[in-house]
């Protein structure tokens, strides 16, 4: 019995301890007499117990104890293990989805994490001059024109949901629908030469402010940028149908 303890607190101390230093201790090897028997379950069962050759008797017994006693310690590791994994996968799960929610919520025009409210209020604020709202993008970070009308058409999505089609109209959205109205009007894809309104004289040329636009301005606006994309779009169909012509 007490031969049986030493060897359990030996197995215990090395499987918290010692366990990666196992590998070299020569159980993989039959010759080799030299076996710390406490450091490792070997494949030769006599070297569990510190014995070179079968035992017999008493120490057959006891063999067979030890044998199934590091089993047990030896799966109970592994099965913290994998407890272990378990959890950090349940974490990162967490906070995976955490991720997904908070970027669905930012494309809805909440508060992302690179923008900051002032005090006392929401107001919007972003390190890009260009960027006036959640979930917009800066157009003129893309080169194609395919692309370039793609971004101007879905931030005048967002633009448009976010103020319930003109009902309800803030200073951002004041300031980033000017502004994208501006430059998409300004564009010249294939042969089209812009989109000129009223609107492009009144606010693109510096004689109206964003915040000036009423409710019923901001909608005519929409209207026009409406137009204007619609425009852009046709005169980029058509050089692309010129292009295949050549």
């Amino acid at each position: 019995m007490k031969k049986l303890k030493s060897i359990f607190c030996g197995v215990l101390v090395a499987l918290v301890v010692c366990v990666p230093a196992v590998a070299d201790n020569g159980c993989e090897n039959d010759d080799n007499d030299a076996i710390v028997a406490e450091l490792a379950l070997c494949s030769t069962h006599a070297y569990n117990i510190g014995k070179t050759e079968n035992p017999t008797g008493a120490d057959k017994e006891l063999m067979r104890d030890v044998i199934a006693m590091k089993t047990t310690l030896i799966t109970q590791q592994m099965y913290r293990q994998y407890e272990q994994m378990e959890s950090m996968l349940r974490r990162l799960k967490t906070q995976l989805e955490k991720a997904v929610l908070t970027t669905g919520l930012e494309a809805k025009g909440a508060s992302s994490s690179g923008s900051s409210s002032s005090s006392g209020g929401s107001s919007f604020k972003s390190d890009d001059r260009n960027i006036h709202m959640a979930g917009v993008k800066n157009c003129l970070n893309y080169y194609q024109d395919s692309e370039i009308l793609k971004c101007y058409e879905d931030n005048l999505n967002m633009i448009v949901n976010m103020s319930g089609n003109g009902d309800s109209v803030s200073s951002e959205l004041k300031k980033q629908l000017v502004q994208d109205f501006c430059k998409l009007a300004g564009q010249n894809i294939g042969e089209g030469k812009g989109c000129s309104t009223d609107n492009w004289n009144n606010y693109c040329n510096g004689n109206e402010k964003a915040q000036t636009l009423d409710k019923k301005q901001f909608r005519n606006m929409i209207d026009d940028m409406r137009a204007c994309l619609q425009n852009q779009y046709r005169a980029y169909n058509n050089s692309q149908k010129q292009m295949k012509k050549q």
